[in-house]
């Protein structure tokens, strides 16, 4: 059984469990899904590429956060927040990657 940094079991989703899942999240159908134990967090199978990264993520005292509700201009706001900080002259070479190339987006 794979275990995290975190110290979670990465169980694979199989069988019944598996096909309920896939049937509501249309999305990861070829993915495959796992959950993570304890907490039964459930996830698609590309996250355990990850997770270790995002456990291990070290804070600088210089990041700034976005936090929105979803579906409100979270990636609009992304993109201020980036010219307002990187490009307030409007010439920064960045500017034309995109906006997830530039502001990383952990959900």
């Amino acid at each position: 059984m794979e275990k995290t940094c975190s110290g979670h079991e990465v169980v694979p989703l199989e069988g019944e469990e598996l096909a309920r899942q896939e049937k509501d999240f249309t999305g990861y159908v070829d993915l495959g899904m796992v959950r993570f134990q304890p907490g039964r967090w459930l996830f698609p199978s590309s996250f355990t590429r990850f997770a270790d990264k995002i456990y291990n993520f070290k804070v600088k005292p210089n990041d700034v956060y976005i936090v929105t509700w979803p579906k409100c201009g979270t990636t609009w706001t992304q993109e201020i927040v980036w010219t307002m900080r990187n490009n307030p002259n409007l010439d920064n070479p960045l500017a034309k990657a995109p906006v997830n190339a530039r502001v990383p987006f952990l959900e």
